[in-house]
């Protein structure tokens, strides 16, 4: 395979748009002769060999055409992310092979291994742009011995040379590409007079700065300073709304305000609101773009202007683009900004923020019919009932982080996770139980620094096998209070169904404004055999599969589904994709108008985790991308 790259960049440059005998779409092409078609949607068509004595294959897929991003460049970078990245994951970036042009088409060419159980293929991607379109061909193949049939396929195809066009593509694809959060951070080179920038140079800390565009075209600005030097952490809050015209954002404040903070124990954590001063607003012109960086293979919502402004600051260092400013989605590793929580000195009722965790999100609370309510909030999901009390807390890196001493994993979780919010604490039991799904169960006496309450605490924790288990923290008035509700402590791993069951109230109403972005589920896995009597290797069959759900403006979506599966050395790949429009029977449910060909319904609901939300569609959860 260490030529599989080469020979690759080699034919592409001898390939041509030539003679036919079959159409998909705008391309015609001639079939390589013994190859089977594997799949024939309206989406793609795919035709593919195997050898199962030598375990090696070829596919080749041809994707119906798109509208284009505008360049060459921008359309292959979007197929190579889409086609490639998503359902392949390469171990490097593409070798790319100089772009060729014929007939008012452009072409451009790459290709990256990918591994497979071990094993290692290619796949490569071949993009043509031209009259607003773009077109994509995916070879797949762990072998050179079929570097001819590949060839004269290429050679083979041939793309209409369709009417020139102008017409710009419709300001809603430009604003739904923006919608979500978008990050970026640095360090603090500025510091604010009278809350005005910049008169000095602060040395050590950070500054992260936020917009959030929502699909209804309005828009939430935050900016976190924090500097060593300084006595203060400033926040600037701002919401307004927002027009896009091509490929220009224009930016209207309707209220902006600056916040001076103290320092919770001298860090960057938020203490009390100090002072709160009103900003001019700044109607700013951006001209956007939706840049792939391939070589770290991420995307960034760049904003350009011809002067620095006073929201953004100074100009990035990044020269790819002229007087600029690169957002990132936010992510796991491009964090939200932390606000100061619901308990501490409220902002001006004229800006106020939606909550952390909710993410303009329409529903962020739940009226279950046995009586519970579960509500949104920032490190957990906050359930409660008559004078009970559940939290359901959040994925915690460090609560979480495995111990192979149960009694030592409990203690810390329970430091981290209870223990921060009582002054005190008696009749403290840790009390875990081994077994194939161990049991962590805590429990005291403690009173609340907020309310100066005394309350009986319980931390439970069902380990399951498959690493799901949540913390779940019950907060009753006493000890027989919470036996009432919840049964009393036993010594075995069975017979725990209540407290278990309180993790299923995570879960929020949908709306259709919620859904829009993209929504990934993947999944891997493998069966080893062994020959019974002697132990010998006998095989391993494996499978992968990526799914996608794009929602976009007026209720459209785009759904992709990509597998990988069989024996390894004979791997078989299948695609199929669909899309339509979508509605809401009601909030509980999803209908999309085809999924293969026929409608489908699915149960749908949202659980959250810290700062963003999984949508799960008849019980499988799907992450968006920000």
């Amino acid at each position: 395979m260490k030529t599989a790259v080469s020979f690759f960049l080699l034919l592409f440059a001898c390939s041509s748009f030539a003679q036919q005998n079959e159409t998909f779409d705008l391309a015609t092409y001639t079939t390589p002769k013994g190859w089977k078609k594997t799949s024939n949607t309206n989406d793609v068509i795919s035709y593919a060999i195997t050898n199962n004595q030598t375990g090696t294959y070829c596919q080749i897929g041809i994707y119906r055409s798109t509208g284009s991003k505008g360049t060459l460049q921008a359309d292959f970078d979007s197929e190579w992310q889409e086609l490639i990245v998503k359902t392949y994951k390469p171990t490097a970036i593409p070798k790319l092979v100089p772009s060729a042009s014929e007939n008012g088409w452009d072409a451009q060419g790459g290709a990256a291994p990918f591994e497979f159980s071990g094993a290692q293929s290619v796949a490569m991607l071949v993009t043509m742009s031209g009259y607003g379109k773009c077109m994509s061909i995916v070879i797949l193949t762990n072998t050179e011995d079929y570097q001819t049939e590949i060839e004269k396929f290429l050679e083979s195809v041939d793309l209409k040379k369709l009417e020139a066009t102008t017409q710009p593509v419709k300001d809603p694809e430009y604003s739904s590409s923006i919608v979500g959060s978008w990050g970026k951070s640095a360090s603090p080179n500025q510091k604010y007079d009278d809350y005005k920038r910049p008169y000095s140079l602060i040395n050590g800390g950070y500054q992260k700065d936020q917009y959030t565009f929502h699909p209804d075209g309005t828009y939430s600005y935050f900016s976190k300073t924090f500097a060593m030097t300084f006595d203060k952490i400033l926040l600037v809050k701002e919401n307004g709304t927002y027009l896009v015209s091509k490929n220009h954002l224009t930016v209207n404040p309707q209220k902006s305000v600056i916040e001076s903070w103290s320092k919770k124990d001298g860090t960057d954590k938020w203490g009390n609101l100090l002072t709160t001063q009103n900003r001019t607003p700044e109607k700013i012109t951006y001209q956007f773009t939706k840049h792939y960086f391939s070589g770290i293979q991420e995307w960034n919502l760049v904003f350009q202007t011809d002067k620095e402004t006073q929201r953004d600051g100074t100009f990035s260092s990044n020269t790819t683009f002229n007087n600029a400013w690169y957002f990132k989605p936010i992510s796991t590793t491009n964090t939200a900004i932390e606000l100061p929580a619901d308990n501490m000195a409220q902002p001006p009722a004229e800006v106020v923020a939606n909550p952390v965790g909710t993410r303009g999100f329409q529903f962020s609370a739940t009226n279950f019919d046995d009586g519970w309510t579960s509500t949104v909030q920032q490190d957990w999901v906050q359930v409660r009932k008559g004078n009970s009390t559940v939290l359901i807390h959040y994925p915690n890196k460090t609560a979480d982080a495995y111990n192979s001493v149960l009694l030592d994993g409990l203690k810390n979780a329970w430091n981290i996770l209870v223990a921060v919010k009582y002054s005190a604490t008696s009749n403290l039991e840790l009390k875990p139980i081994s077994g194939w799904q161990s049991i962590e169960f805590a429990e005291a006496d403690a009173v609340e620094k907020t309310t100066g309450k005394t309350v009986h605490v319980v931390l439970f924790k069902m380990n399951y096998s498959n690493g799901s288990g949540k913390y779940l923290e019950f907060i009753t008035p006493d000890k027989n209070s919470f036996e009432q509700e919840f049964g009393p402590y036993h010594q075995t791993t069975s017979g725990w169904e209540k407290m278990e069951g309180m993790a299923t109230y995570n879960k929020f109403a949908v709306a259709a404004s919620d859904l829009t972005g993209i929504w990934t589920n993947d999944f891997s896995g493998a069966l080893q055999y062994v020959n019974a009597y002697t132990g010998a290797d006998a095989g391993m069959d494996t499978h992968a599969s990526n799914e996608r759900f794009e929602f976009g403006p007026g209720n459209t979506y785009k759904w992709s589904l990509g597998v990988a599966s069989g024996q390894v050395g004979n791997i078989k790949f299948q695609s199929a994709k669909s899309s339509g429009n979508f509605s809401l029977p009601d909030n509980w449910k999803v209908t999309l108008s085809d999924m293969e060909g026929k409608p489908r319904t699915f149960n749908a609901f949202f659980s959250c985790v810290k700062g963003a939300r999984m949508l799960w569609l008849d019980e499988r959860g799907y992450g968006r991308i920000e």
